[in-house]
């Protein structure tokens, strides 16, 4: 082989340098790239955790805002008010929430128990929201009585209320004061004492309560009440020596709210007093 002539040696010389240069630029741009990368991972970092923190503050900011508002709150209470009666927040009414007429309860009173039903104005099976009705305006309890007999279930209706109310029964022509406490028995079987018997009271004919406030000399309500009617129907249920009995399915109908609700004069609790005709009486 022939030796390298030294032309060419410098041609290899230079093309080595030229490489090593190529090389170190290379190497240079990665080096730089690496730097750009680790430098915007850095940034983004701290962006993420100030932004953390900006949010941490608020939130301890608004804590302290709210206890403070708290503390003021509960002191405002301490100050103004002798029995510490808690703040309620308003309640606003509208149409949804109030019972309508025509609406029907169902209920079914088991043959070895009893039935409790209460109307209240907000408390209670049937809650009124009205203004004229109390908590426990009136209560109904359903007792069935006389197991034994295998054709038919009797049962007693003990009425108690709270407020005032005036009932019609089916025998009778007017509505009268209920007493503080009455009795009505469902029966076939006539009564032997000095209690109400009936043997069906039905849709047509029913046992007719009117709820409401005072009461005017001439025994009508000053400013409206709700009228509720209580029927009931046949139905079949097995005994327990397994023959089919007779007894009653119990309905209650809100029949009527007399003048009606106004919505627009009601109490930040929610309660709603009824509509003025005629000077606010009826």
């Amino acid at each position: 082989m022939k030796p390298y002539s030294l032309e060419q040696i410098r041609i290899l010389e230079e093309k080595m340098i030229t490489y090593e240069i190529w090389v170190f630029v290379l190497v240079l741009f990665v080096a730089v790239l690496l730097l750009i990368v680790v430098m915007q991972r850095l940034a983004l970092a701290k962006l993420k955790s100030s932004e953390l923190f900006r949010i941490k503050q608020n939130l301890k900011s608004n804590d302290k805002e709210s206890m403070s508002k708290e503390l003021f709150d509960t002191n405002m209470i301490d100050v103004h008010t002798v029995t510490q009666t808690p703040l309620h927040s308003e309640l606003i009414v509208s149409g949804k929430d109030l019972p309508e007429p025509g609406t029907i309860y169902k209920f079914s009173v088991p043959s070895e128990g009893n039935r409790l039903f209460m109307i209240g104005q907000r408390e209670g099976n049937v809650i009124t929201r009205s203004s004229e009705v109390l908590d426990h305006h009136l209560t109904i309890e359903i007792n069935p009585f006389d197991q034994t007999n295998e054709e038919y279930l009797s049962y007693q209706l003990e009425f108690r209320r709270e407020g005032k109310v005036l009932v019609q029964l089916p025998d009778g022509k007017d509505f009268i004061e209920m007493d503080m406490k009455e009795t009505v028995l469902i029966s076939p079987t006539p009564s032997q004492e000095k209690v109400p018997s009936f043997s069906h009271v039905s849709m047509n004919s029913p046992i007719r309560f009117r709820l409401g406030g005072k009461l005017n000399v001439d025994g009508k309500f000053k400013l409206g009440y709700l009228e509720f009617h209580l029927y009931m129907k046949d139905i079949l249920e097995r005994t327990s020596s397994g023959t089919k009995r007779k007894e009653k399915q119990f309905y209650l109908k809100l029949f009527k709210i007399f003048p009606g609700y106004d919505t627009a004069r009601q109490s930040r609790d929610g309660i709603v007093p009824m509509l003025e005709r005629f000077g606010g009486k009826v």
